[in-house]
């Protein structure tokens, strides 16, 4: 509470802290709800403490990308709080296991809203699962123009680039592989997710010919706030790059859609699939750019969603591996999902194709 107490009073002039509550549903960055009185009037603000590692340009851009949102009548972002200096960011000197490390914070406007989900909740209402393609779509349209400021992007490759360096990282891991229970179930499969990445292709002839924009990069269930049926909120830019839009897409299926109950655990159910895939095309039409799925995004939709899934797989993969005692049994269930999802999407593109409309 000190820290960011000496944060808010050096940096903002927000008024006088009245109380702090960390959000505990996040996994990548840390969050808290602040509560501040100025001229005997109490607001709240979200502030966010940076994983450390993160790069200054990926927070640049994440925050430029923003203020064009904002500025572009997409309001269900929250919007940056800047310092008294105008940065949107405070860059500081912290104690990480007794070395001086470089960290951020940054301060968002709090968006009122239920909480209703995580990531793996997919017992979302028709309404929500509706409005939450609806509003990607209006992502989409909204970034449209956006200027890169010098300096600034997402280390991350793009997905089809970033596919194939998963080896590199994979071969590390399965040295040390036998030790737990993620580790026993990885080093079972990691010739097949190997096998599969290789057979993730779409060539660069086809992607040329699809809609190339910034993309959320993390658009699921617990990244929204939700209203009465209706997305209020949408949180977590933190993930953002310029990729393909069908990867974003792809990605929000795979988060909308998968079943995690044991009986249907690893498939995604086509009701969910065609609500939210019919939503995000419904309110597309009306736009000039990006517009609805073209004929080429519907063709390779199905490498995409493995493609997607295989990065959300990649993700557990990597935290479990490079976390200080992670919770083997936590993550047991994240891998347990995904590599079934990752077979499901591999025998059935088939079907995949027919869902999407080809």
């Amino acid at each position: 509470m000190k820290l960011i107490n000496d944060i808010l009073k050096k940096n903002y002039r927000l008024g006088k802290l009245l109380d702090i509550e960390e959000i505990l549903t996040g996994y990548y960055n840390q969050s808290f709800t602040v509560w501040m009185e100025k001229n005997k009037f109490i607001s709240k603000f979200l502030v966010r403490r940076y994983r450390l590692g993160t790069a200054e340009q990926e927070i640049k851009f994440e925050h430029a990308l923003i203020y064009h949102l904002r500025k572009s009548e997409f309001k269900l972002t929250p919007d940056l709080i800047p310092q008294t200096n105008g940065n949107s960011y405070v860059k500081i000197q912290e104690l990480d296991k007794g070395k001086s490390v470089v960290r951020f914070w940054a301060i968002f406007e709090f968006v009122e809203g239920e909480n209703r989900y995580t990531w793996m909740d997919t017992d979302l209402s028709d309404a929500e699962i509706t409005s939450a393609g609806q509003v990607l779509s209006q992502l989409h349209c909204a970034v449209q123009n956006f200027l890169i400021p010098p300096g600034s992007g997402r280390l991350q490759l793009k997905i089809m680039d970033f596919l194939p360096t998963f080896q590199l990282p994979y071969s590390k891991f399965a040295n040390r592989a036998g030790k737990t229970k993620c580790g026993r179930l990885f080093l079972k499969n990691m010739d097949n997710i190997l096998a599969i990445i290789r057979k993730t292709i779409i060539s660069k002839s086809d992607l040329i010919k699809m809609p190339f924009l910034p993309i959320h990069g993390d658009y699921h269930q617990g990244n929204l706030k939700y209203k009465k049926g209706r997305v209020v909120g949408v949180l977590d830019f933190d993930w953002a790059k310029i990729d393909f839009r069908l990867f974003d897409i792809a990605l929000a299926v795979i988060y909308f859609s998968a079943n995690w109950e044991k009986k249907r655990a690893g498939n995604l159910d086509r009701d969910k699939f065609e609500t939210f895939i019919g939503s995000y095309n419904t309110a597309c039409r009306s736009a000039e750019s990006p517009g609805h799925l073209t004929s080429m995004e519907k063709k390779f939709f199905p490498s995409m969603l493995a493609a997607a899934n295989l990065f959300v797989l990649h993700w557990a993969i990597v935290d479990f591996f490079t976390a200080v005692n992670p919770n083997d049994d936590e993550y047991l269930e994240y891998f347990d999902h995904n590599l079934k999802l990752m077979y499901w999407v591999e025998n059935h593109q088939r079907l995949l194709a027919d869902w999407i409309g080809l």
